[in-house]
């Protein structure tokens, strides 16, 4: 009897999980229906499946959560490819709200039914199936107000490791507890406290990275401050020359007002670019930066290593960073940020040239660095040799190249190995 019940609970619980996501897609129209009704049978069938086997593979040992949470993210990265971070917080928080039911009945009803009958079928039965699915189909019923707490939470960047930790960690939680009440298996024991480690450095390189992306957003807030405070200035000297203009005309003072119109004209031309040097405002990068026509973009030159001192030529870095800079002053468009970073790890020195420019498809983004590939009109076939001259100079003095884009920055790398 408890073998169906506990089927048809699994049942449930997969619905949970895979109908919680499809619903919050489709609602907010990240996938169509069509796509989106496929998905979610594939969804349901393929995890379902993973739980039977697991269970029966490790006979509810304490890998048992731990494996199965493991292959449905899989899974689900596979199946929503497209939209593969909004799937996976979408499942998680199904997951970790099938797990607080869980820990609801085992922690309360049936600890009190327990103590009442003795039957240890009849027990179960009424202390934890019961309760369980009458509290996991109001999940389903008021999948509405779940997915305030997921469109509230998708809108933040590091939305996907903060579930992700979440659900990992309840599996441990769970596991460590079956470890601790004498119910776990040795050899899977081991294998549990190997993934426990992983997981712990796992976290810490995450912490580490976001420690990191912190500080040069501090970094930028403080450009941006200063740049702000700049502006003011600038419009308070504007405010008072135009107030002074003014007077003029009203006096009728015409010759001055004239000679006052060409001192400003005149200023403006001295005005210099919104060019921000955190180190060396010296170096051959720097040089290129000032070469340029940067319209309205505002550039972040931080050289923590000095360009200088990289094993290539003054004219073959020249060519490099002017080509990198020259394809991200067009995806521009004339308005956004650049920020420039030299870094040294080991004995290889990298050089970073961010934008934060229109993303680029990915179905060339591996093409970029072709000959004769472009995406501009090349009728007279002048364009597409830039970034391919670039990979070659780079190749050609022992080091490589590589481009990634997303929808919030383009960034092309360039590595020098073996540097002094």
């Amino acid at each position: 009897m408890n073998f169906f019940i506990d089927l048809l609970n699994t049942v449930i619980q997969v619905s949970i999980m895979t109908y919680l996501p499809y619903y919050f897609l489709i609602a907010n129209k990240d996938i169509d229906d069509k796509d989106g009704k496929k998905s979610l049978v594939i969804s349901s069938i393929s995890i379902f499946v993973t739980s039977v086997l697991a269970t029966n593979i490790f006979k509810n040992s304490n890998m048992t959560s731990t494996s199965i949470t493991i292959m449905s993210l899989i899974i689900m990265y596979i199946i929503y490819m497209n939209v593969y971070k909004k799937a996976l917080v979408a499942y998680s928080i199904a997951y970790l709200l099938v797990q607080i039911v869980a820990i609801l009945v085992t922690s309360i009803s049936w600890p009190i039914i327990s103590n009442i009958i003795y039957d240890v079928e009849l027990s179960r039965l009424l202390g934890i199936y019961i309760p369980a699915m009458i509290l996991e189909l109001l999940v389903i019923k008021s999948k509405d107000s779940v997915k305030v707490v997921y469109d509230n939470l998708t809108k933040s960047k590091t939305s996907l490791g903060i579930v992700f930790i979440l659900v990992i960690s309840m599996d441990f939680i769970a596991s460590i507890s079956m470890m601790l009440n004498g119910w776990a298996n040795v050899a899977l024991t081991n294998v549990l406290i190997l993934m426990i480690v992983i997981f712990i450095i796992g976290i810490s390189v995450y912490m580490n990275n976001m420690d990191k992306k912190y500080e040069e957003i501090n970094r930028l807030n403080d450009l941006l401050i200063d740049k702000n405070n700049e502006l003011k200035k600038i419009k308070h000297d504007y405010g008072s020359q135009i107030s002074y203009i003014n007077g003029l005309y009203v006096m009728k003072q015409y010759d001055r007002l004239g000679g006052m119109l060409k001192n400003i004209i005149n200023g403006n031309a001295k005005v210099s670019p919104c060019i921000k040097y955190i180190t060396n405002r010296d170096s051959i990068i720097s040089s290129v930066v000032e070469s340029l026509d940067l319209k309205d973009i505002h550039v972040v030159v931080d050289e923590e290593f000095d360009s200088s001192l990289i094993d290539i030529s003054e004219y073959e870095l020249h060519k490099i960073v002017s080509n990198i800079l020259s394809n991200a002053i067009t995806a521009l468009e004339g308005h956004g940020l650049i920020i420039i970073k030299t870094y040294k790890i080991f004995n290889s020195v990298y050089i970073s040239i961010k934008n934060n420019g229109p993303k680029i498809d990915p179905d060339i983004l591996e093409s970029i660095f072709e000959t004769g590939f472009t995406t501009k009109t090349n009728e007279d076939e002048s364009h597409g040799y830039g970034l391919h001259i670039v990979k070659e100079i780079v190749e050609n003095n022992n080091g490589k190249i590589n481009v990634s884009s997303n929808e919030e920055y383009t960034d092309f790398k360039v590595i020098f190995f073996n540097q002094n």
